[in-house]
């Protein structure tokens, strides 16, 4: 082992050295190209299926046929690293299909930009499986037992990787949200007539500052829904996405159950029609509502004017439904009254519910608590948020900022309220609003999270 890893080290010293003797630093990827005397003698949809075990953990090799033959493939760029939303990662496709080539080495678009046909010699290299995504990869590492690809080194690419001609990317495949399949992995597809949901529109599409990667839901006017997955790498990450309704392309890949759709940059979002069912492209009001009420200074609500599953109407206190058609109830356990929601047998596909407090003053240094728990544990699905541009009715309008509240973890266990303690909030002008924020889905997210004794004083 010790004789491997050295041999491996050196591998990598060396591939080091080669690339740190290359410049890349281009403005604009290359042009033009020259044809190259190599043809494939596979396709994609060929060399995908040989790996057909998609558990975590089973790779496959491609291994060289009994007749000698180098097994060749090749494919046009749809999707390189440039904008950042791809990481030493490309996808090409042929006719056929297409799949994802992970490398060793960033700025890949230096070399092979959307657009550019390469061909690679796929004798013994790997076929991986991440959460459901296939990949072609040059080997592996592995932690705690669990394989991670290392990509195509250096080496391998110049021994492997044939730059052909600079082109165009093949039209995406106009396809509907309700037609995606698995033949649509790793390919550049369209999807027309389609928008944001209300609660992820003018919200940016990553987090720039935290560099986190992001989730957006897109949806048609039959409200089938498709996430949006974004790096915070990106450099459109802190850009606010749009608010009409209109087409997107985009590489469509898969997480688990998930489809997910990656854009290469914003010029494949185009969004500036009206949105579904109405005559107004832009849902925030030009003049929005005012909020008549006077600001609390201080808050202490123990929802004891709730009922058992009814859906909460206190005074002041906003329950809006963003994605689907529940909403924040009351609830009841051993002579404690509380507000809850839950995804629970709720068959949406997807679920975003506030309950939102009265206007608040905190135009001086306030704290704020409450009491949190869950049932049923699957998944986190409470966030606080703060916002004091809020008009009291458009959620999707206002700029809200995640609060840093303790809640309640699966290992606290089903109905052990989890206080909190005092959060100090910011200091903030005019009315501000705290709203609780409720996610869910019927299939896999379905905990019900429970919220008590809230109080800001």
């Amino acid at each position: 082992m010790k004789h491997i890893f050295s041999l491996l080290l050196a591998a990598s010293m060396t591939a080091m050295f080669i690339v740190a003797c290359v410049d890349t630093d281009f403005d604009q990827p290359p042009t033009g190209g020259e044809p190259v005397d190599i043809k494939a003698n596979r396709t994609i949809a060929q060399i995908r299926a040989l790996h057909t075990n998609l558990d975590a953990g089973v790779i496959d090799t491609i291994k060289t046929p009994d007749s000698g033959d180098t097994i060749i493939i090749s494919g046009v760029v749809v999707m390189d690293d440039r904008s950042g939303n791809y990481y030493k990662k490309l996808v090409i496709q042929d006719s056929t299909a297409g799949i994802e080539v992970a490398f060793n080495d960033a700025d890949l678009y230096t070399r092979f930009p959307v657009g550019r046909t390469i061909y690679i010699r796929c004798n013994g290299l790997l076929l991986t499986d991440y959460e459901g995504l296939t990949q072609l990869t040059g080997g592996v590492i592995y932690e705690a037992g669990v394989p991670r690809e290392i990509g195509l080194t250096e080496a391998q690419v110049r021994t492997r990787v044939v730059g052909g001609l600079f082109g165009d990317a093949p039209a995406p495949r106009k396809v509907k949200i309700s037609e995606l399949n698995d033949t649509h992995i790793s390919t550049l597809i369209q999807l027309d007539d389609v928008q944001f949901v209300s609660a992820d529109t003018g919200k940016t599409y990553a987090e720039p500052i935290t560099q986190t990667d992001v989730n957006r839901l897109l949806e048609d006017c039959n409200q089938k829904t498709l996430i949006l997955r974004s790096s915070g790498f990106a450099n459109f990450a802190g850009e606010k996405t749009p608010r009409g309704k209109g087409s997107i392309v985009g590489v469509l890949g898969i997480f688990r159950d998930d489809n997910q759709l990656y854009i290469r940059d914003l010029n494949d979002v185009k969004m500036d029609s009206a949105r579904c069912g109405t005559v107004n492209p832009n849902p925030c009001p030009d003049v929005p509502p005012v909020d008549p009420a006077t600001p609390l200074e201080t808050l202490n609500e123990a929802f004891n004017g709730t009922s058992t599953n009814v859906d909460v109407a206190i005074s002041g206190w906003r329950n809006i439904k963003t994605i689907g058609s529940r909403v924040w109830r009351g609830a009841e356990f051993q002579g404690d009254k509380y507000v809850q929601a839950t995804a629970f047998s709720s068959g949406l596909a997807a679920m975003e519910c506030w309950l939102i407090t009265p206007a608040l003053n905190l135009s001086t240094q306030k704290t704020f608590s409450c009491e949190t728990s869950w049932g049923f544990y699957v998944h986190d699905g409470l966030t606080v948020w703060v916002s004091n541009d809020f008009d009291g009715v458009n959620v999707a309008c206002a700029t809200w900022t995640k609060l840093n509240v303790k809640i309640a973890k699966e290992p606290d266990g089903q109905y052990n309220w989890v206080p909190s303690g005092n959060l100090n909030l910011p200091v903030l002008t005019g009315k501000s609003y705290i709203g609780f924020k409720y996610v869910g889905n019927t299939n896999n997210q379905t905990t019900t999270w429970r919220v008590d004794d809230v109080k800001v004083q």
